[in-house]
């Protein structure tokens, strides 16, 4: 038999978090002697990526994976017949980091108050936010939502209450990232007052 008909139980793409553990496989069978190389993206592999044989298994795997290690895995095996090869596509998913933070932020009482930030990554993820410490839950007052790697709060009518830090906490398995703003808010009295006085200079 011929590495032409070599190759069987072929390794399947893999979406794995970084810091994780991955192992690609392949069974190879054909005539011997067999010379079997690993590959990644073309390139020989990290020094950190350990390859192994167990009989026909033929192995690679990475003990903590790095945001670096996502690509695809080729195993070439050839004899005195040919070559032949097969491939595996390793997702390497990283913690989402922020590439729209939040800014600073001034309200009014009674107006809306919106808070915006984006990621670049959303596989996994959860959301939290705080204000000074306190978990921010959703309302009818109080929108929530997390869609296109875009995360938002939004609060219907401003109160004096809702002023504060806000701490936006994004995690998934591979860790997570926060980024955070202080909301001020003007009382309308304060307005309505200096326009009374404004009247009677």
């Amino acid at each position: 038999m011929g590495v032409y008909d070599s190759y069987f139980n072929k390794p399947e793409p893999q979406t794995v978090f970084v810091g994780k553990r991955a192992v690609i496989q392949c069974v190879i069978s054909g005539s011997e002697p067999l010379d079997v190389v690993w590959l990644k993206d073309d390139r020989p592999l990290s020094s950190h990526c350990r390859t192994s044989c167990e009989k026909n298994k033929h192995s690679v795997e990475i003990q903590r994976l790095e945001a670096a290690d996502r690509g695809c895995y080729v195993c070439q095996a050839s004899n005195n017949i040919g070559t032949a090869e097969c491939s595996a596509v390793l997702r390497v998913i990283d913690k989402p980091n922020f590439v729209k933070p939040l800014g600073p932020m001034a309200a009014v009482v009674g107006a809306p108050l919106h808070l915006e930030c984006q990621v670049d990554e959303d596989t996994g993820v959860t959301v939290t936010w705080t204000r000074d410490g306190r978990k921010v839950h959703q309302s009818p007052d109080c929108k929530l939502s997390f869609e296109d790697k875009t995360v938002i709060l939004d609060i219907l009518k401003t109160t004096l209450k809702d002023c504060g830090d806000y701490v936006c906490t994004m995690t998934n398995e591979a860790g997570s990232s926060t980024c955070s703003t202080s909301v001020k808010v003007q009382g309308k009295l304060l307005l309505h007052l200096l326009f009374f006085f404004m009247l009677f200079i």
